[in-house]
């Protein structure tokens, strides 16, 4: 329904009917080595903390044997991902033994417009021959487009300024001629 101000609102019962599901949504895939993880709609030129709850099935069965490793890491690669980076993810196995889940936070940059996909190797830190890749997908607006609803659990934590929006500018304006 559009109100008299050009706005957008829904029905309670419509969003909250069940079938609406506000969580990010998690794809393992079928040889338990990777996480697609689906974050929605996201904004161009801002930065995102986001809390997963990566599923603990997937974790061993990628392989890592949870009680092996005091924590878990970002494999090293020859070029790092600026756009996406590990924030958290459980300290000591005395955090996650037994737990369905682990709360793993990340810091997201939506870099660019349309579909965005971000890869992140995950590997025990004393286990470093096992690894778990996260591809973390989102739609990303570009300005002027709206602003979106995240899903629960993505956070904004910042906008960045582009060129194109930076006050700063060595154009002097147009001087008088003598």
């Amino acid at each position: 329904m559009v109100d008299s101000t050009h706005h957008v609102h829904f029905d309670q019962t419509v969003i909250n009917d069940g079938l609406h599901d506000n969580s990010i949504i998690y794809q393992v895939a079928p040889d338990g080595t990777s996480l697609t993880v689906h974050l929605g709609f996201l904004q161009i030129n801002h930065r995102y903390r986001i809390e997963l709850s990566v599923p603990a099935q997937t974790v061993k069965d990628a392989g890592f044997a949870v009680d092996g490793n005091s924590a878990f890491v970002v494999q090293d690669v020859a070029v790092p991902n600026v756009n996406c980076r590990l924030i958290d993810f459980p300290s000591s196995t005395a955090d996650v033994k037994g737990a369905e889940h682990f709360t793993v936070t990340v810091e997201f940059f939506a870099h660019k417009e349309k579909l965005l996909k971000e890869h992140l190797h995950l590997c025990g830190k004393e286990q470093s021959n096992r690894r778990l890749e996260l591809i973390l997908i989102a739609r990303v607006l570009g300005k002027g487009k709206g602003t979106p609803m995240l899903r629960n659990g993505i956070h904004c934590i910042g906008v960045e300024k582009t060129d194109e929006e930076s006050e700063m500018s060595d154009w002097q304006g147009f001087g008088k001629e003598k």
